[in-house]
């Protein structure tokens, strides 16, 4: 299997994931589902295809922009890192519902984050850590 294919099937697998949280965020075994499912199963793809080039990799790969552009000049490269994007994301959607859940922040209002993490992870958390920040703030104001 090449590096394009397995981004494509990494691009539309990772759907079912986002889906499960956004209709089925309480149901029982969405929670497993996507950390002993999904995010295992992108963990195994990103190693092969680490493992695949590793010899193409340097200690200092990570240590300028120049050297982090030079290392994604590799399809496998690309397609790992696309990988751990997908699977951090779906973590980070994972945690947001379980949160949400915990500290009783209304299905609605967590959904609202999940669409921005799955396109723009960090600004998800953020959008979450605000309705958190207001849940908790207007919690106070009630006491």
């Amino acid at each position: 299997m090449n590096a394009s294919s397995i981004f494509q099937f990494g691009n539309s697998f990772i759907i079912f994931g986002w889906l499960l949280l956004i209709i089925a965020p309480n149901w029982k075994h969405t929670q497993s589902i996507i950390l002993n499912g999904f995010i295992l199963l992108f963990s195994v793809i990103y190693t092969f295809l680490i493992l695949k080039d590793i010899g193409d990799f340097k200690a200092d790969s990570f240590s300028t922009l120049a050297n982090v552009k030079a290392l994604f000049q590799n399809d496998n490269a690309v397609a790992a890192g696309w990988f751990h994007y997908l699977a951090f994301d779906l973590f980070v959607g994972a945690y947001i519902v379980r949160k949400a859940k915990e500290l009783q922040i209304s299905r609605w209002w967590a959904t609202l984050a999940l669409p921005f993490t799955f396109m723009f992870g960090p600004m998800g958390y953020l959008i979450f850590f605000i309705i958190k920040t207001i849940k908790s703030i207007s919690n106070n104001d009630t006491h």
